[in-house]
């Protein structure tokens, strides 16, 4: 497969019934903020990549996601899984947690839901700063679905050989992954890139070697990037042809 589709998601009639092995995303998170610009004490300092604005209507946005999620169940293997990453919003002074998105996902089998924790972001004087968001892990079957362990496991803190066979162990389902900074090798223009590491975990425990990784929020091509590193097919949707190149660009150098 291994393309990039530029157009939305809401229809993926280019991509057969069942035949996608896992998806994992991020989609638009509807915060009503500006992208693309770089702020600096209320001043404009730089100003690059391609802007837009986050900001649907509510109902268009939850609509748009419905969409998305009914046509990645259709084109998704029997035994395949989607991964989920959103996060907290806030709406006249509330905060809205995302577990509305679980109404999305009634015929499917809810597996953890992962606490993604990093270690800086926006600041606050009025509550304590945000340093997490949800990745929802869904699969379709309730016993029959690919978990590599093996593949994933991690250093045990306090490993004993009399207790235990490996000093490897599971990792929990808080995982502690760092933002993509703007010194970063993997940094792109686009506004909101979810770094290869947190893919790659899921990635490697979700598929195996030549299975099909769709994201319909391709954005700058993380998945795809992380996709053919592990030698799995890519198939992806972005409605922005500026971050489509960006993608295609980090492919060809990979």
């Amino acid at each position: 497969m291994n393309r990039i589709f530029h157009k939305s998601s809401e229809s993926m009639q280019e991509l057969e019934d069942k035949s996608v092995d896992l998806m994992v995303t991020s989609p638009p998170y509807n915060i009503n903020i500006n992208y693309g610009n770089k702020w600096e004490n209320g001043k404009l300092i730089s100003s690059k990549g391609k802007k837009y604005k986050d900001n649907l209507d509510e109902e268009n946005y939850r609509n748009l996601l419905e969409k998305t999620i009914n046509e990645t169940k259709r084109v998704l293997k029997d035994d395949g899984q989607i991964w989920f990453n959103i996060k907290n919003r806030y709406d006249k002074g509330n905060m809205i947690p995302p577990f509305w998105v679980m109404d999305f996902f009634q015929d499917m089998y809810l597996k953890n839901i992962i606490i993604w924790n990093f270690d800086w972001g926006g600041s606050t004087n009025k509550r304590f700063c945000s340093r997490y968001e949800y990745v929802f892990f869904f699969t379709k079957n309730k016993d029959k679905y690919t978990f590599n362990l093996d593949d994933v496991k991690i250093p045990a803190l306090n490993y004993r050989p009399d207790r235990y066979k490996s000093q490897l162990k599971n990792p929990s389902d808080v995982w502690r992954i760092s933002l993509v900074s703007g010194n970063s090798p993997e940094r792109t223009e686009h506004p909101a890139q979810y770094p290869e590491e947190l893919i790659e975990r899921i990635i490697k425990v979700g598929s195996n070697k030549n299975d099909i990784i769709l994201d319909p929020f391709m954005g700058s091509g993380t998945t795809a990037v992380v996709a053919k590193k592990l030698e799995r097919k890519y198939v992806g949707y972005e409605t922005e042809k500026e971050y489509i190149d960006i993608a295609n660009k980090r492919l060809s150098n990979g």
